[in-house]
């Protein structure tokens, strides 16, 4: 269908991450925030946005959309902005980059078949 490029600054959010390419299945999709039902490695729901620049880094939208890396199985991509994205779990405070049970990730590859609820 078409190609996305992802490339994240080394921020406070998350370390520099070299540009990624991936092929496009359908079409992206913006969304504010994201539920998932678990992460690797973690236990329980979490909440994902975007990270950006702005303010010293504060959330930004979501780019969801399905994608094939190198010809492998189809993925959800989870993209967010120029410093990544920020997780934390569902039931911790505020987006912080003081938090303590929040991290960054350049992007993220689920199931598309994961349980996610997109937050308006």
């Amino acid at each position: 269908m078409g190609r996305i490029y992802i490339d994240v600054e080394e921020s406070p959010n998350c370390d520099y991450h070299p540009m990624q390419t991936f092929e496009t299945r359908t079409p992206e999709r913006e969304v504010v925030e994201l539920w998932v039902s678990g992460v690797p490695g973690k236990k329980g729901g979490h909440l994902i946005v975007g990270w950006s620049s702005d303010q010293d880094g504060s959330p930004c939208p979501l780019t969801l959309v399905q994608v094939t890396d190198s010809g492998a199985a189809v993925s959800l991509l989870v993209a967010g902005g120029d410093f990544g994205l920020r997780i934390k779990p569902e039931d911790s405070g505020d987006w912080s980059l003081a938090a303590e049970d929040q991290w960054g990730e350049p992007f993220m590859l689920l199931d598309p078949e994961a349980a996610i609820r997109e937050i308006e």
